[in-house]
């Protein structure tokens, strides 16, 4: 494990692997390396160097649904993205909820075929 100490912040980050970036600042120290054998068995640090913990951004859509198990009930933030014409049918209930204008057209959506899903939710993708 490298450990990394900055002088100015005094802030401590650890690594896997060597951070040729902290490396070559000056106001990171090296506090701790890893013996020899264990630091060839390593492979090089990936590029980006440190970095804050990335959440995803307003607008970010995965395929698999909200994180935290949503289950696609269309009340998550990928609610609003428009699926693909080969999408399930699932998937078009849940985008079709989404965009429903009240609970009368929500219970009856499924009461609807794929292909109606499409041509009432716009399917023009």
């Amino acid at each position: 494990m490298f450990v990394y100490r900055n002088k100015n912040t005094d802030d401590v980050v650890e690594y896997e692997y060597r951070s040729a970036r902290l490396e070559m600042l000056p106001n990171w120290e090296t506090l701790q390396e890893p013996t020899e054998s264990s630091e060839s068995e390593t492979p090089q640090e990936p590029a980006l160097g440190p970095q804050e913990p990335q959440e995803q951004g307003d607008g970010a859509t995965s395929p698999d649904g909200p994180p935290g198990g949503g289950g696609g009930d269309g009340d998550g933030p990928d609610a609003a993205q428009r699926p693909a014409r080969s999408a399930s049918k699932a998937e078009w209930a849940a985008y079709a909820r989404a965009q429903a204008r009240d609970s009368a057209e929500e219970a009856a959506i499924e009461g609807l075929t794929k292909d109606e899903l499409i041509k009432q939710y716009g399917g023009d993708s």
